[in-house]
């Protein structure tokens, strides 16, 4: 009996999984509102994103609100960001990078394409808190480059976030509240994915799972028999 408790067990995990996912290749999609909209990655399309990102060049926030999800206890966010132009991380001028949940922030913290004085004057780029850079380091004050403010260099990063969630609904909110606005500074969100932990007995199971089901059920046949 445990066996085959294990192996149902086993089976439902598998159906846990993604809830929503955009890649903004065919426009907005249903679930946002707020500050935004679809534009080109432009040269970011070489490191992961596609033609089009969700690009914000202001203060306000990017909002996705999900429904009906199913019943579950943590919530996985993962997105590539795009860190656009002259964004500081300075003494002089900390930007600032917040994402957050159902009104709660699950990232807030200083980014920036710039880093000065007193760290590595200007010659670094920094992520926000847990992501990892996907395009090169500093070439030189103006470059990499990949669009939009040809006088600033630009950098992109992928960011996963998990924490504990129980609603069947989720607002996400993206701001950079201290932006200075426009071709100066913004920043991009895509590839956007969201899974949780759900075990949804909506979903039918893959061949696999029913390979796993029918090998439990197999071997505990041959435990009773040889009994």
């Amino acid at each position: 009996m445990r066996l085959l408790l294990s192996v149902f067990l086993a089976a439902s995990l598998m159906q846990a999984g993604v809830v929503f996912q955009q890649d903004f290749e065919s426009g907005l999609g249903s679930g946002f509102s707020g500050a935004g909209a679809v534009e080109s990655s432009q040269g970011l399309s070489a490191f992961g994103f596609g033609q089009n990102h969700l690009r914000n060049s202001g203060s306000a926030a990017t909002v996705l609100s999900l429904t009906g999800l199913a019943p579950h206890t943590t919530i996985t966010l993962q997105f590539d960001l795009a860190m656009w132009d002259s964004i500081d991380f300075a003494i002089f001028a900390v930007d600032i990078f917040q994402v957050r949940l159902d009104g709660n922030f699950i990232s807030n913290g200083p980014f920036g394409n710039y880093f000065g004085p007193g760290g590595c004057d200007s010659g670094c780029i920094v992520g926000p808190a847990g992501s990892s850079q996907l395009t090169p380091g500093v070439i030189s004050f103006s470059a990499p480059n990949y669009g939009y403010n040809p006088g600033n260099r630009d950098s992109a990063h992928r960011m996963s976030l998990t924490v504990a969630h129980t609603a069947s609904t989720a607002a996400f909110e993206w701001i950079f509240p201290n932006s200075e606005r426009g071709i100066n500074e913004s920043f991009g969100i895509d590839n956007i994915v969201i899974s949780t932990n759900a075990l949804d007995t909506n979903t039918v199971p893959e061949p696999s799972t029913w390979w796993m089901l029918g090998a439990g059920l197999s071997v505990l046949g041959v435990r009773r028999f040889r009994r």
